[in-house]
């Protein structure tokens, strides 16, 4: 099983870091950097989040961004050495989002770096985002999980994340219900547009879904994580652990120290 999974169902609260990379040959951005210009940042931002207790790793191809609809052979051959390398250096599960939406290539960069889960973020349905309409990956996911035999790499499914306006705005529930019953994810990421939305999410989810695992995608900050903690099983981070505060930026030790501490107080209080 998924180690991530495993914490989730546990009600441990797991805190979820992501590691960014720049841009990878075949993106959009990409300009004659070496893997050690992409491999080395890349290991200094997960030791940051590792020295101060975080509890997973997502790698993602943020600076591939705009985004095709497909990932390129290299930039998965890239993302397989960046994952695989975080994944021996670190002690916790590492896994890994592509923006293209692409599970097939997902799946084989998961299943040649023995990545611990991916998440995929429009898994049902179909999204209006800024760079296209893109549609499910429930099929690719599964079909690609089966085919090689990478059962333990547990599926995070987003449902109606807030980077784009889904075609059917008015199928919430209905989505979540495919995305579980039909789709056979092993977890939620719920992402509303505002903190407020996301609350609402959750609660909507949980009448529909029952106890799947969810996980909440953005605006966690350290002020608000314990209250998150008190509706969701986990939690991704990113831009509120930058000195940016934006996704775009560098981690800021402390506020990963900070913030750790803060996400913790519930953990320790159940």
């Amino acid at each position: 099983m998924s180690e991530l999974l495993r914490l989730l169902r546990a009600g441990k609260k797991p805190v979820v870091g992501m590691v960014q990379l720049a841009a990878l040959p075949g993106g959009s951005r990409y300009r004659d950097a070496t893997i050690g210009d992409v491999l080395e940042p890349a290991l200094a931002e997960a030791e940051i989040l590792a020295a101060n207790g975080i509890d997973a790793m997502m790698v993602q191809n943020l600076g591939d961004i705009p985004v095709d609809t497909r990932v390129a052979l290299v930039q998965a051959t890239w993302m397989t050495r960046v994952a695989s390398e975080v994944r021996q250096r670190f002690g916790v599960p590492v896994g890994l989002n592509m923006l293209e939406n692409d599970a097939e290539a997902m799946f084989a960069v998961a299943s040649a770096s023995d990545a611990d889960f991916v998440r995929i973020k429009i898994y049902v349905g179909a999204m209006v985002t800024p760079f296209g309409v893109e549609t499910a990956q429930a099929f690719a996911a599964i079909r690609a999980r089966t085919e090689w035999r990478a059962d333990d790499v547990a599926i995070l499914a987003d449902v109606h994340d807030r980077t784009g306006v889904p075609l059917v705005p008015d199928n919430f529930e209905g989505d979540l219900d495919a995305a579980v019953r039909l789709g056979a994810a092993d977890a939620l990421v719920l992402t509303g547009k505002t903190y407020a939305q996301t609350h609402d999410f959750i609660a909507v989810a949980r009448r529909v879904v029952g106890a799947v695992p969810i996980l909440v995608g953005g605006s966690v900050t350290q002020e608000n994580v314990a209250d998150v903690n008190a509706v969701a099983d986990g939690t991704i981070v990113s831009s509120s652990l930058k000195g940016s505060n934006t996704a775009f930026g560098r981690f800021d030790p402390a506020k990963v120290q900070s913030f750790m501490a803060a996400a913790r107080v519930p953990r320790t209080a159940a």
